[in-house]
């Protein structure tokens, strides 16, 4: 007898299929929805990290980093920039560029704040950039005095001046001065992954302050690679010049090391490998889950046509010849569950496009490519193949003789098969228990650290960033006399009890950390001193964000910057340095200057934790009269007497804009909105984490259901027979729930340790985020198990349903 080709089995599965439209609706929706949701994970990271970046001969393009054991992945200094690029180099460019807000304001508009970023000359050179307008910059344009010039980018010039083609040559106000837009750059560069989200480009123009400051690392560094230096050559000179600086300027050098990275290894931050790994991980469950519901389907099915294929193997067909067909309706079901997950994939990129819009106003673009076609068709085939073995192995063992005396019922299967249905159920719920059990830990801790209030309070507060423009206040002085005469004005405005300017605010954290001396110790070794978060603040800062004053003062009007220097310090740096001794009139100065500038401490006040999520335990926190050391960029806030702070809002844009119309305020908002925003990227995580729980908890529903159900049908005699003696339908039905329970309670049970392990993996990455593990996941428990008991309800109202008389007749 002649073997049907492959077309013909293929002919075969297809006309199979359309008799089971249910089966083949189910499996589908069931494998688009496991498979998709496994592509939309490969999605984020084949953005991230697979995607390739908008410069040509990117795999050249080194970031240079000035690691300390703080950040892995430091800035380096202006002084550390020009030492580097002095010297002689492998490298054919390096480029420096640093980010900063900018004050923008046009004739006839009002101020805006944009996202700016200050780069060396040659930084669209190196990346192997043309702009799409006008020009680069140009050399002479990266000393101080030539550096007012601009080159937009894409984006903003299409959102703000319109896509106007005339732009070139146009005259704004930055920061208060005269600036030429001489360009505008091509929308490919337009990559949130490397430079972010920045709207304007100006040189960098070092002033020489600039230059011999060596403690301000702000700056980051970009290199290309001539053809034939390898990557290792290149590491090798920058950790070679690393330990030459740190010879020749210990106290700015100790402790630190120089290293490079590939530019795409740069693009995630270091937590961010495992919060994508973690995502592949559950995701892959989901698909697990899915698969095993389509193994759960096949074997039922195979089961129900054992008569079929016991006929045709009497009529003489091989064993192979049996499983081909059901092979190939595994692999029609699967590919066009592949298909199903690439629309569910492409509403996915919809919705992370929406919910991750920023403060730029633009959202993480993600586009089917042909990457993600391919996992999609991997991850169908291996479901094709992983579990379309379960009905290929009954068919192997198929029992002919029992198979025809079976009818057209087809047959029960033995012990095995149905341990090995179970087993599946089981696996389905321990793993829907890791997921559920880690998003619900991730989504309460990340909630918990949102609503927390440690060391501040953000109730009645409204906040805002400002940034004093170089031109109009120069120096110290002017930029004193304008924040005096703000805080002022808003402290007039009806409904405000107090207002501050401050370098940070609490619930984000400090941003600048320094090196102490305690007179009267031995100075520590270079790179052993005690460091700290530095707070520049103004004398109503600990009133206005409700940060409690332990001992001592706060500072007052006098604090002023001919005034003796004094300091306020956290109970933890109290404790650390001071231990039981009262830190109160004791002198510390910054490490490293050669003269230290001593200053007294006046007074302890509660310790501060941020909202953010890596923020670990609480460290050193030191603050100082903002009035000793002046600052452009200012945090404002302003504490209202009782009234909504969203009321405030226009009254204390008003007031600024009375005393500098080019002075805009960034982010004007209540406090809370401000917190609620901070970790919205983090927000986006736990969304997806709770679909993926969710989604995998609905597919072993089903499957327990599909279990349940089909055990009932073959139960039916055996149930018939109890209710002939005399069994209640409640007991007929409790019996039923009982067998769905002990699964769903089985299976959460063995999940308890993988729900556990993706805790202490959250725990790890995110150090701030604690949970009531054993209340989570005890609640978790609880859920799995009643919606297993919810998938065996329509079961075991069946069963309780069986005529005895029928189910006697029947068997």
């Amino acid at each position: 007898m002649r073997e049907p080709s492959i077309l013909g089995d293929l002919r075969y599965a297809v006309r199979s299929l359309r008799q089971s439209p249910g089966f083949v609706l189910i499996a589908v929706i069931t494998l688009g929805l496991g498979i998709g949701a496994n592509t939309s994970a490969f999605s984020i990271l084949n953005e991230a990290m697979f995607r390739p970046l908008p410069y040509p001969d990117s795999d050249r393009l080194d970031c240079i980093y000035r690691a300390t054991p703080r950040n892995p992945r430091g800035a380096v200094s202006a002084g550390d920039y020009l030492d580097l690029i002095s010297r002689p180099s492998g490298y054919q460019e390096i480029a420096a560029y640093g980010p900063t807000d900018m004050s923008l304001a046009e004739p006839g508009h009002p101020a805006d704040m944009v996202r700016g970023v200050r780069v060396s000359a040659n930084l669209f050179a190196t990346l192997g950039v043309e702009p799409r307008l006008g020009r680069a910059f140009r050399p002479e344009e990266a000393v101080a005095g030539n550096h007012r010039v601009l080159v937009s980018s894409h984006r903003y010039w299409q959102r703000q001046f319109a896509g106007d083609a005339g732009i070139v040559g146009r005259t704004v106000r930055v920061d208060g001065e005269p600036h030429e837009i001489v360009g505008v750059l091509p929308a490919a560069f337009d990559d949130w992954r490397h430079l972010g989200w920045a709207d304007l480009f100006r040189p960098l123009g070092l002033g020489e302050k600039e230059t011999r400051d060596r403690s301000s690392d702000w700056l980051h560094l970009v290199g290309r690679r001539p053809e034939g230096l390898t990557r290792e050559q290149a590491a090798s000179f920058v950790a070679d010049f690393g330990r030459r600086l740190a010879e020749e300027l210990p106290d700015a050098g100790a402790g630190a090391t120089w290293r490079t990275l590939s530019i795409y290894d740069s693009v995630l931050e270091e937590t961010d490998p495992r919060i994508l790994g973690m995502l592949i991980g559950l995701s892959g469950f989901v698909l697990l889950i899915a698969c095993s519901n389509l193994a759960n389907l096949l074997l039922a099915r195979t089961m129900a046509r054992a008569r079929e294929l016991a006929v045709r193997a009497a009529l003489g067909a091989s064993r192979i010849r049996l499983l081909r067909p059901l092979l190939v309706e595994s692999l029609l079901v699967a590919l066009a569950g592949g298909a199903g997950a690439i629309l569910v994939a492409m509403w996915t990129f919809d919705w992370i496009a929406s919910v991750s819009v920023g403060d730029s106003g633009e959202g993480i673009a993600l586009a089917l490519d042909g990457r993600i076609v391919l996992w999609a068709l991997g991850a169908s085939l291996f479901t094709a193949v992983a579990f379309g073995v379960a009905p290929a192995l009954f068919a192997l063992k198929l029992d002919l003789n029992q198979a025809l005396r079976s009818g057209g019922r087809g047959v029960n299967g033995d012990r095995g098969h149905r341990r090995f249905r179970q087993l599946i159920i089981v696996s389905q719920f321990a793993l829907a228990m890791v997921l559920l059990g880690g998003a619900a830990l991730f989504v309460s801790g990340l909630r918990a650290l949102s609503d927390s209030r440690d060391g501040w309070e953000s109730d009645h507060l409204v906040t805002g960033t400002i940034l004093l423009p170089t031109a109009t206040y120069p120096g110290e002085e002017e930029i004193t006399r304008f924040q005096r005469l703000a805080l002022a004005r808003l402290e007039a405005l009806p409904g405000v009890e107090s207002a501050s300017i401050s370098g940070a605010m609490p619930f984000f954290g400090s941003a600048e950390a320094r090196k102490f001396l305690v007179a009267g110790r031995e100075a520590p070794g270079p790179g052993r001193e005690p460091a700290a978060l530095v707070n520049g603040v103004t004398p109503h800062y600990f009133e206005t964000v409700g940060t409690r004053l332990l001992a001592g003062r706060i500072f007052g009007a006098g604090d002023t910057r001919d005034a003796p220097r004094v300091f306020v310090i956290n109970q933890a740096m109290a404790r650390g340095l001071f231990g039981d001794e009262s830190p109160i009139g004791r002198r510390i100065a910054r490490a490293g200057g050669k003269i230290p500038n001593w200053g007294e401490i006046v007074g302890v006040v509660g310790d501060v934790r941020t909202v953010y999520p890596d923020g670990g335990k609480v460290t050193y926190q030191l603050y100082h009269p903002l009035a000793q050391e002046p600052q452009a960029l200012g945090e404002l806030a302003v504490r209202t007497a009782g009234a909504a702070p969203s009321t405030l809002v226009a009254g204390i844009r008003a007031a600024i804009t009375q005393l500098d119309p080019d002075l805009p305020v960034r982010k004007l908002q209540p406090a809370d909105s401000a917190i609620a925003r901070a970790n919205h990227d983090l927000g986006i995580l736990g969304s997806m984490l709770s679909f993926l729980a969710v989604l995998g908890l609905g597919l072993a529903a089903l499957g327990i259901y599909g279990v349940i159900a089909r055990t009932v049908a073959l139960r039916t005699g055996e149930f018939g027979i109890r209710l002939a003696l005399g069994a209640q339908t409640g007991d007929i039905a409790r019996l039923v729930l009982a067998s769905g329970a002990k699964l769903a309670l089985v299976g959460s049970a063995l999940g308890l340790a993988g729900a556990g392990a993706s805790y202490r993996l959250i725990a790890a990455v995110f150090p701030g985020i604690q949970a009531h593990s054993a209340i989570v996941l005890g609640g978790v428990t609880l859920v799995l198990t009643g919606v297993a008991q919810l998938a065996c309800y329509i079961p075991a109202r069946n069963a309780s349903r069986i005529s005895p008389v029928e189910a006697l007749r029947a068997e």
